[in-house]
């Protein structure tokens, strides 16, 4: 077990090598808020698609989705039901 730890800690050394720490740190928030936004794009996809199965306007509760809270959306969604 150990060597797999040295061999990651290997790993990230040369990975980084020759970079400051502040620039380090500024990638790893960078990635960070890169991930959040990109499942914050899909949770409001997910509002999107559920719409789309109950008949209502996808764009619409997409953009509520985005204004509001995606998780909002959904409660709504599931609450007022197909359109039909």
């Amino acid at each position: 077990m150990e060597e797999i730890i040295t061999t990651f800690q290997d790993l990230a050394v040369g990975l980084f090598a020759g970079m400051s720490t502040l620039a380090i740190i500024s990638l790893v928030v960078f990635c960070g808020l890169l991930a959040l936004l990109f499942v914050y794009f899909i949770r409001i996809h997910i509002a999107y698609r559920m719409a789309v199965n109950r008949h209502r306007d996808p764009l619409g509760w997409a953009l509520l989705s985005f204004f509001v809270s995606p998780l909002l959306t959904w409660i709504i969604l599931l609450i007022v039901g197909d359109a039909r």
